[in-house]
């Protein structure tokens, strides 16, 4: 489906909107500076690319709100006026480790209030391909008629721990950031990007203009190392692969490709392998470059920023530059568009490009919008089985035949010595320990342990709600033994909410299309209904994990909050299926379970479904509760039953989920 791009805004180390990002682009200005808004006394550098900002404390929701707000103007949208439109609209926001004190889906939340948005509020964090991973999930909304709008981006704040970890790391350059050119290392930087999204009917419908169109997304995983990508390019391969398929766009149609193309040695040499293997020759007749030498690398905004550089300089028929370039390195494009300004050069379409710790790989493809849309024939949507369910119980790992109808407190953490023989389990937290161990015996039990290349068509989405208590734990302790300055280097990056999905996918070898997203109480739900939108629709996957996760702090009271993990397989093989099919879904606003209970009901043509109680026997693990009482329908299915729902609401969403028996007679408007 053509989705418009009607409305832009953003915050940056330019400056406040998008004209000061233009200004910036246009003039050969850079917002790289000495940090001066916290103190770097004892590290080795000092730059940064910081907002302008009137309070020396800004947060993610402050940047949020702002872009967000100017993309609205810019699209002539009005939410405070039109009630029923609020209500039809979404916030889907990208974010890496936010403000460091809230869960990202609570800093969703508050922007969402901000803006006067009514439906659903969606959180994902997967480092810093955050903000292009969040215009897949935006994309998927409208695709699916769950609204009639998204606002769609990413926000993050450059803060003393973010900059002491990538400087523990030894990621940070000595001077201006250069991507591709002799001078190794990144500029850390912040800001926040959004974009209002639309049909492409809708936005003519109402007269808006449209910038360009969002018509393609992808996303894979290196599943190789924590914080070092592969240094083949492999992943990052198979997600531009997946975004230009998505797109039915050739690549020898790209004019252009903003790349991550964050200035380290290993980031720029991996990515250029993969714009060889996808573009091959064409790669002399487009252009590369980063716009990192402006912006610095935003985190999880640096997409959305990016994506933004290369809208408002396709509307100026040009690409943007590589600043700070002084000559290439082995490996690396030889003119990433090496100049201070702006190079004319028309842009039919653009993709660009983002890579993350985890090994999160994710890309979007960017088209001017044509005189006469295309037609394409509809692809048929595919049948989505489910093969398995896993979980921990108080007993230790419980599968499909189980019962599901508790959620303890604190679990009894799983030997992952016969689940993953051979594999190097040494310094896992308590989070990614449980999680592999769900993900591993759930397929295992279905006989779906990728091999070859069926690894590269099965991913893992991941419903979370928090870092790792033990890994935010371990930091503070470094940074209390050893100061800020020495922070723990190998605790930093599992602070990330998709790194224990990134450690899972590095066991298994998991390299499809992976994310980890929230709506706080039943994100487990939530990464279920999204992959199986994405299995019935895409086709850069055949079998995807969908997984919730909850870890317990050692401050926490265990008889008020639970602790989960738990996984449903979702697969398009008939033959790995365990009797049950998902064959209706729906998103919706915030506490409104009525509302996608009968959206789904409606969906698979059913005036009545049976309806699995949300009941939690020992607290709620905010993530994983609903996977439990998903396993506990599907057992119910297996019995006997020939539908049962699934539903949760939460403050910042509501999700539902249709499960049929294989030969229950239904009429699902998704299939």
């Amino acid at each position: 489906m053509s989705v418009g791009i009607t409305g832009i805004g953003a915050v940056s180390a330019l400056g406040i909107g998008v004209d000061a990002l233009w200004d910036g682009l246009a003039h050969g200005r850079d917002g790289i500076v000495s940090i001066d808004r916290f103190s770097t006394e004892g590290f080795s550098l000092h730059l940064g690319a910081l907002v302008p900002w009137p309070s020396r404390a800004p947060s993610p929701v402050d940047f949020a709100t702002l872009a967000a707000r100017e993309a609205l103007a810019r699209a002539r949208v009005s939410l405070e006026n039109f009630p029923s439109l609020a209500k039809r609209t979404a916030l889907v926001m990208g974010t890496s480790l936010g403000d460091g004190a809230e869960k990202p889906h609570v800093e969703t939340a508050a922007v969402a209030r901000a803006l006067g948005v009514l439906g659903p509020a969606l959180s994902v964090s997967t480092a810093c391909t955050s903000s292009t991973n969040a215009l897949g999930l935006a994309k998927s909304l409208l695709d699916h008629g769950d609204v009639h709008l998204v606002i769609a981006g990413g926000a993050d704040v450059l803060s003393p721990d973010l900059f002491a970890g990538f400087h523990a790391l030894g990621a940070l350059s000595f001077a201006k950031c250069s991507p591709f050119g002799k001078t190794m290392g990144t500029t850390l930087g912040e800001g926040a990007g959004f974009v209002v999204m639309e049909r492409h009917e809708s936005a003519r419908q109402r007269g808006a203009t449209e910038l360009a169109w969002l018509a393609g997304t992808g996303l894979s995983s290196d599943a190789y190392h924590a914080t070092a990508p592969d240094p083949t390019g492999a992943g990052v391969t198979r997600a531009l692969r997946a975004a230009l398929a998505d797109a039915r766009v050739a690549a020898s149609l790209v004019d252009y490709v903003n790349a991550h193309g964050t200035g380290t040695e290993a980031n720029d040499a991996a990515e250029w392998q993969a714009l060889r293997a996808v573009f091959g020759a064409h790669l002399e007749a487009m252009l590369v470059s980063s716009t990192k030498g402006h912006l610095g690398h935003a985190q999880g905004a640096a997409g959305i920023l990016e994506i933004l550089a290369t809208l408002v300089c396709m509307e100026h028929a040009s690409v943007p530059p590589t600043l700070h370039f002084q000559g290439p390195r082995p490996r690396c494009p030889a003119d990433p568009v090496a100049q201070p300004t702006p190079r004319k050069h028309a842009v039919r379409h653009a993709v660009s490009s983002s890579s993350a710790f985890g090994g999160a790989n994710a890309a979007v493809v960017l088209s001017a919008v044509p005189s006469a849309p295309a037609a394409h024939a509809t692809r048929p949507l595919r049948a989505v089985y489910v093969a398995t369910t896993t979980s921990l119980g108080r007993d230790g790992l419980r599968g499909t035949d189980a019962p599901h109808d508790e959620c303890p407190g604190r679990l009894a953490e799983p030997s992952l010595d016969a689940l993953l023989r051979g594999a190097d389990t040494r310094g896992l937290n308590r989070s990614e320990r449980m999680l592999a161990a769900v993900v591993a015996s759930a397929l295992g039990d279905a006989s779906l342990v990728p091999r070859g290349d069926a690894r590269e068509r099965t991913g893992l989405f991941l419903g979370v709600t928090r870092s790792s208590p033990e890994s935010v734990a371990e930091l503070e302790e470094s940074v209390r033994q050893r100061g800020l300055v020495k922070l723990s280097a190998t605790a930093f990056p599992k602070l990330v909410l998709n790194a224990p999905g990134g450690t899972s996918t590095k066991l298994l070898g998991l390299r499809g299309p992976s994310t980890a997203i929230s709506m706080g109480e039943g994100s487990g739900l939530l990464a279920l209904v999204y992959a199986a939108r994405e299995l019935s629709s895409r086709e850069d996957a055949d079998t995807l994990v969908a997984a919730g996760l909850d870890e317990l702090a050692a401050h926490d009271d265990p008889s008020s909050r639970g602790e989960g993990a738990a996984c449903v397989v979702l697969t398009v093989h008939h033959a790995r299926s365990c009797g049950t099919r998902v064959v209706a879904t729906a998103i919706g606003g915030p506490d409104d379970r009525a509302f996608v209970e009968a959206e789904a009901a409606r969906a698979a043509g059913l005036a009545t479904v049976a309806l699995e109680p949300s009941t939690h026997a020992r607290g709620p693990a905010e993530a994983a509760s609903s996977l439990y009482r998903a396993a506990a329908a599907i057992a119910r299915i297996r019995a006997g039953e020939a539908h049962v729902i699934v539903s949760e609401a939460s403050p910042n969403a509501s999700c539902a989920v249709v499960f049929a028996a294989e030969k229950a007679e239904v009429f699902d408007h998704e299939r």
